[in-house]
Formats: structure tokens, sequence, C-alpha cells
């Protein structure tokens, strides 16, 4: 970590690196920091509001157009990388896991975590799994699987971690924490010199945003006064230095 700072987020969905970390990644732009998203399961036919098809092509073609709209207004040092997985609902049909990973899941930790092995530059930023939303526990699996062979920090999946108590996130936490054999700490990136409303920007993504999910995202920000990470107080510092 002694090099430049590079970071990369994992972003289990197109969407879920700006829910979780928009400000942040905007500081980090404003830093000139190179950042590089990787959007995992990109081939989808979700969407949280009405749009005119829900072909698949189409809403993924859209979901990739709100993303990009959504970078263009923090810079121009952001690479987008969209690995084109297919999404919870088209492999399997659910999307919340309620059993042991499907030998089809399995086979999509090894691969991502082959990739990422591949894309990761610097410091990986990853979804902590609140939620358990199946694709957002395969991120993490496939991460945990090289948390030695990375720098990793993790960050609150939103909406989900507004929709449990500050207890249940910190069990939550236990569990990662005894899963890695090792003690994290926490750092929430604050208001201070930030550039862009959050609301307004996550509100770029129109297909996946209504009213109700824009006031839970908004509400964990307000409650935090930022975007909290969580990690390993040595892996913290290189962040810690550059917000």
């Amino acid at each position: 970590m002694n090099q430049p700072l590079k970071i990369t987020v994992l972003s289990p969905h197109i969407d879920d690196a700006a829910f979780g970390l928009a400000l942040t990644i905007s500081k980090f732009a404003n830093n000139n920091i190179p950042v590089t998203i990787i959007n995992c399961f990109t081939v989808t036919k979700w969407t949280a509001v009405s749009v005119q098809t829900k072909e698949v092509n189409a809403v993924s073609r859209l979901r990739k157009e709100e993303d990009a709209a959504f970078y263009k207004t923090l810079a121009t040092n952001i690479d987008i990388i969209n690995l084109d997985l297919l999404d919870a609902p088209l492999r399997n049909g659910y999307i919340f896991q309620e059993k042991p990973f499907q030998p089809n899941e399995l086979e999509l930790v090894n691969e991502l975590k082959q990739l990422l092995q591949t894309h990761v530059k610097g410091l990986l930023l990853c979804p902590l799994g609140i939620g358990n939303h199946i694709d957002h526990a395969i991120c993490r699996t496939a991460v945990v699987k090289l948390y030695t062979k990375i720098p990793v920090l993790f960050y609150e999946d939103l909406p989900y971690a507004q929709r449990i108590t500050q207890q249940q996130i910190e069990q939550h936490i236990k569990q990662l924490e005894q899963e890695l054999g090792v003690t994290f700490s926490n750092h929430t990136d604050r208001f201070l010199s930030c550039l862009i409303d959050k609301e307004q920007a996550i509100r770029l993504y129109k297909s996946q945003m209504n009213d109700e999910i824009a006031s839970e995202i908004i509400a964990h920000l307000n409650a935090l006064k930022g975007e909290r990470i969580w990690g390993e107080e040595e892996i913290m510092k290189s962040l810690k230095g550059n917000l």
C-alpha cells in the first residue's frame, strides 16, 4: 500500500456502488485517485419502477446508460467494467438466500474470484452482504477467498442496511470477523468537502429508484452523517489519508 492509491469498488449490480458509496467515490475522483467500478450481475430485467419494456437486453442496456450518466457527473478518471453475469432472478428465479449456495452459485463464486484477480487494482471496496441478497453474498464470498491476497475494506449495502438495527449490523460484522480471523474498525466519511448531492445523484438510476428507496438511503446517510466503511485498521489507514 506504499504505492499511489488506486481504488476498485465491487458492485453486485449496477447502482449498488453508488447507493453505498456515492460521496466516497466522488471524493476519490476529486482527489485524482483512479477508481475502477466492477459491476457484476449486469444481465437483468429487474427494475424497481415501470419501464417501457422488461426485455432483458433493453433493461440491461438502460441500466448501463444510467450508470454511465451517474459516473459522468463525478469525473473522467473512473473506469467501469461490466462483467455481464446473469443476475439472480434470471438464474434461479429467486433473490434472497434461504439455503446454502447451489452448484451453479458455487461456480459463480469461483468464476468471480478469477475475474477479480484479473481486474482488481489497488484497494478493493466490497459489499458486506447485508440483506441476504444472493448476488451480494456471492460477491462477498468470492472476496473472502481472496482476502489474504488483496487489501479489502467493506461497505454497507443499501437500502438493506437501513432496514435492520445497528445491533444487527454489528452482529453481521462480528460474523465476518470470525470468518476472516481479524478485527475490524470502522470509518465514516463525513459530508465535509462533498461536491455532489447524494439524493440527486442516485436518482439518476431512474429504473431502480422510487421515493421509498431514496428515503431509506438518505436516512441511513443522515443517521451516520456520512458513509461507513469497515475493515482492518492497517488497511483503513490508506483510505483515511486520501479522503
